[in-house]
């Protein structure tokens, strides 16, 4: 019989040596009753226990003289300790790195700001719309202050980013609950849930929990394994280590200061998904609005870097066109069709070397304009569509991006323009856009569209809106 074949059986066997063993401690079970128990033959009973009773140390099998059916089977405590071998291969992949791309597709939040109940299923792209204060930036400023604290300790209960604003849902206890469900390339599901307490002005952690997540037959999701398990700084980290005679998890107690997350902290090395889900959630970008003022910086020359992501304000927005031109020509070239869509009058795009030894910036012509244009010289809502596209168009990306209000200082007729650039960027890596503009959801499809509203105190999401009835105002 085939491996495969043979785990299947021991699994189909093992819930009736449990309910054997329960029954009746020091009975002496025939394979007859127990195929009874499990609906198996009685003879694949006998080659079955035959096979991994010795090896699991889960009974003794006393076979009679005609050397083929069993006589006596003699279940040993270790039957409720073993769990099915699916189980445990599913416990050994999860514990390993998790498989590119990473993806989150479930978001509950509760007493983040006005976020209070929300529950949201999140897809490759996902546009969050709804009227102002519906909580559209709370949601990505919550899930930017994850991402922060991955790396630091809690903020004193104001935004990361230096808004001022509150960290706790007004008028509620102070405490914030997050959870996230995640899946990875090749299919497993993973669910992290993080639960913060006050006061505001020191807030600590409360709980931390990181499991694997399987789904049965009939869709219902259960753990099927917990990595990390904290309340109040003090917790276990888990393993699952394959040993004779059987698998065994390997337990380490932690303490942790009040304001450090778990993911923070050096973790064991067999903790791969764990260290994997922390690089995919430090690895988060998101853009509030990018620096396009007289004095910004993204209008000066800048020090040319290898595979540079764009800064959050734009900064290095030199540094990445100068790699997307020498690097990847499709793409730069990609890049100035998209430029000559929004903007017919666009002749070409160049990075040229400017300032001191080692610095770029870009250099923009166009019909009629007399000669060369540098970023210094150009528009704020051309350099806002040029960061955008900049950040679609580039080959390397973050795994989850967050925009913003990405329309906000765009002429209405390059919103289409946006609208594709969106997509595009959304097949290569995970899209959160927040946005009131009706011309831009008419670009995007209906079902990546989520709708933010207050309903009795709490903000409901409803998915698949679509642009109806949104109203054009700045969130």
């Amino acid at each position: 019989m085939h491996p495969e074949e043979e785990l299947a059986r021991f699994d189909r066997l093992l819930p009736a040596l449990k309910e054997a063993y329960q029954r009746h401690h020091g009975k002496a079970w025939t394979a007859a009753e127990l195929g009874a128990l499990s609906g198996l033959p009685e003879v694949e009973v006998a080659r079955t226990l035959e096979r991994f009773a010795p090896e699991l140390e889960l009974a003794e099998v006393l076979f009679g003289e005609d050397g083929g059916l069993v006589d006596a089977i003699q279940l040993s405590p270790a039957v409720l300790e073993t769990e099915p071998f699916e189980v445990v291969r599913a416990r050994l992949a999860a514990q390993g790195p998790l498989e590119a791309p990473l993806r989150l597709t479930h978001l509950r939040v509760d007493g983040y700001r006005v976020l209070e109940g929300l529950d949201a299923r999140l897809g490759a792209l996902t546009v969050l719309t709804g009227e102002p204060g519906s909580g559209k930036s709370s949601l990505l400023d919550c899930l930017a202050l994850l991402a922060f604290a991955v790396e630091h300790p809690l903020p004193p209960g104001v935004d990361p980013r230096g808004t001022g604003q509150r960290l706790f849902h007004a008028g509620a206890p102070e405490r914030l609950h997050l959870s996230l469900r995640v899946t990875s390339g090749s299919g497993l599901a993973f669910r992290y849930s993080l639960g913060l307490g006050g006061p505001e002005s020191a807030p600590r952690v409360t709980s931390e929990r990181f499991a694997s997540v399987l789904t049965d037959a009939s869709g219902q999701e259960s753990e099927s394994f917990t990595f990390l398990d904290f309340e109040n700084g003090r917790g276990m980290s888990r393993t699952v280590s394959w040993a004779a005679p059987r698998p065994r998890v390997i337990a380490a107690s932690h303490v942790l200061p009040p304001d450090r997350l778990v993911l923070r902290g050096e973790l064991e090395p067999a903790l791969r998904s764990v260290a994997s889900f922390r690089a995919f959630v430090s690895g988060w970008r998101f853009y509030p609005g990018f620096d396009v003022s007289r004095s910004a910086a993204l209008r000066r020359p800048v020090l040319s870097e290898p595979e540079p992501l764009l800064a959050a304000d734009g900064a290095n927005l030199s540094a990445v066109l100068f790699h997307l031109m020498v690097e990847h020509p499709e793409r730069w070239r990609e890049l100035e069709a998209t430029l000559r869509e929004a903007w017919p009058s666009f002749h070409s795009l160049s990075v040229k070397p400017r300032g001191g030894p080692g610095t770029v910036l870009g250099v923009w012509r166009e019909a009629g304009a007399g000669g060369e244009l540098t970023l210094a010289d150009l528009s704020d809502g051309t350099l806002r569509l040029l960061c955008l596209a900049a950040l679609c168009l580039s080959p390397r990306k973050a795994p989850l991006v967050g925009l913003d209000g990405p329309e906000l200082g765009l002429h209405p007729r390059v919103l289409p323009v946006l609208a594709r650039l969106l997509r595009r960027a959304s097949t290569e890596t995970q899209l959160l856009v927040a946005t009131q503009s009706p011309a831009l959801l008419a670009g995007l499809p209906a079902e990546t569209v989520g709708l933010m509203k207050r309903v009795e105190g709490r903000v409901v999401w409803e998915p698949g809106a679509g642009p109806g009835g949104v109203e054009e105002t700045r969130s």
